[in-house]
């Protein structure tokens, strides 16, 4: 019983093993050499070698043939070809050994997707056969690029048309002299709907007509795919201008009264830089450099990234001396300071008239005892110098040099 069980199980193994090579056989074969098929594509695109680079370098382009398609008929296992698609497949033309205008019959070569080894397929028809194309001369033109700025932006900004930019401002076309010539200009549109901030950024362009129609789908080659612009969006804020006055003993603010006129502006600058910036400075003055009441108009000088929307460029400053009385006196003493042990300084100038400014009751007392030259010798090494010298009225704090400056002569003598 045992035994006729033992060979009915060998039996039914034998049977499934015969299957399995059976099987394993006819896979091969069909692999192999058995079992191949053929179909038809139809449709096939053509790959131009030398079109985008090779021709026009050379004042060169291809006028027909560039839509050619062609129809293959393919042979080969059908694990394979069964698998295959059109899309899948395109032949290339080689276009690089012409070197001149004319009509060329060029042959093709069938181009399989990476995972297709081409031995396994064979090309049984190809229609047509060769591809015939024509190359004439190589236009080009250049042509504007427009800036289209559409939209408006809330306050507090504001667009500056007058300072947008467009890189490259023009480009080149190429291709047949009547596709060219048919494009007028090139047109950028921007929108700055609720725009904060200057906008910059690359975009796209569309070709116009003479008539400003847009050209759509040109057989056209371009220069540039996309430009570069900059359209600016600023904010508006009103600063004050405001002067540095440097104050000194006879040159108080409490004795000036100092005005501008305007005291302020309206400015549009980019939001980074204005947002932070409080004031417009313009600058310092001396009070002691003036012995009278003094007048002028100030260069207004926007900082970067501004611009001045009051239109007036200039501020008046006025300055008007209350509670003070001047006198010319003359000083005799004349210090130097900063020399070294073995130096000594042989004065030339041996006195100098000064104008002093203060309240009168303070003037009246001021001797010339009372007031000192000094020059500071320290950035001299030697030979004759001429140095401003600083005056200093000893005991009367509100009582001080003006106008200037007082210079000395003299000589530095080492010994």
């Amino acid at each position: 019983m045992k035994r006729r069980m033992s060979e009915k199980a060998n039996k039914i193994l034998y049977i499934i093993l015969s299957l399995l090579l059976a099987v394993v056989f006819w896979l091969f074969v069909d692999a192999s050499q058995g079992n191949q098929i053929t179909q038809d594509f139809a449709n096939v695109a053509v790959e131009f070698i030398g079109e985008e680079d090779t021709l026009p370098s050379r004042g060169l382009m291809l006028a027909e043939g560039g839509d050619a398609t062609v129809t293959v008929k393919l042979r080969g296992p059908r694990s394979v070809i069964s698998n295959l698609r059109s899309k899948d497949l395109r032949v290339r033309v080689n276009l690089t050994d012409i070197n001149a205008v004319g009509r060329y019959s060029k042959t093709y070569e069938l181009a399989t997707p990476d995972n297709v080894n081409d031995n396994d397929i064979t090309i049984e028809r190809k229609t047509p056969n060769t591809l015939t194309v024509r190359v004439t001369n190589l236009y080009s033109r250049e042509i504007p690029v427009t800036l289209d700025v559409v939209g408006s932006v809330d306050e507090p900004y504001v667009y500056m048309p007058e300072r947008r930019t467009i890189e490259p401002a023009a480009i080149t076309l190429s291709g047949l002299q009547n596709d060219v010539d048919a494009v007028a200009s090139a047109r950028v549109r921007v929108d700055i709907t609720d725009a904060d901030g200057t906008i910059r950024q690359e975009y796209a362009y569309e070709l116009l007509d003479a008539e400003g129609n847009v050209i759509e789908d040109p057989d056209i080659r371009t220069s540039h795919q996309r430009v570069s612009v900059e359209v600016p969006i600023y904010m508006i804020k009103t600063l004050p201008l405001t002067v540095k006055f440097i104050e000194s003993a006879g040159s108080r603010l409490a004795n000036a009264d100092c005005e501008l006129e305007p005291s302020s502006i309206t400015v549009a600058g980019d939001p980074l830089s204005l947002e932070t910036l409080e004031e417009i400075s313009m600058g310092e003055v001396n009070l002691s450099e003036h012995i009278t009441d003094y007048e002028d108009d100030l260069e207004i000088k926007m900082p970067a990234e501004c611009e001045n929307i009051s239109g007036t460029k200039t501020t008046h400053l006025s300055i008007r001396y209350h509670g003070l009385e001047t006198k010319m006196i003359q000083v005799r003493n004349i210090e130097a300071v900063g020399l070294s042990e073995s130096q000594h300084f042989d004065r030339i100038t041996t006195s100098l008239n000064i104008m002093l400014r203060g309240p009168a009751d303070d003037l009246e007392q001021v001797t010339e005892e009372d007031i000192r030259a000094v020059v500071d010798l320290r950035e001299f090494t030697g030979g004759t110098v001429n140095v401003s010298a600083t005056i200093f009225v000893d005991g009367y704090t509100e009582v001080g040099a003006v106008g200037g400056p007082y210079e000395v002569s003299g000589k530095i003598i080492t010994s």
